[in-house]
């Protein structure tokens, strides 16, 4: 499950690592990121919370690297949209 067993699919945990690893430099740089309102009121549901929950452990078990950022993406995400939902 670790080591990659076709050319797709570590092009694919590349790809998916790169995006997540940009995601996380555009969102996690700032202190407040702006969200559409409908991902903050998405976010307030707690099933929303369960399914990002589901994904980033899906994730880590396809592949480690994408389960660490996919995890940090959850953090921040939730970090701000937390700050949104406090502040309205």
């Amino acid at each position: 499950m670790l080591k990659p067993t076709t050319e797709q699919d570590k092009y694919l945990r590349l790809t998916v690592a790169v995006i997540l690893l940009l995601w996380n430099w555009l969102v996690g740089t700032h202190l407040k990121t702006p969200y559409p309102d409908l991902l903050v009121e998405l976010y307030s549901v707690p099933l929303t919370r369960f399914f990002l929950l589901g994904l980033v452990i899906l994730s880590a078990m396809w592949c480690p690297t994408v389960g660490i950022l996919a995890a940090l993406a959850y953090v921040t995400l939730g970090g701000d949209v937390l700050f949104v939902l406090n502040r309205s």
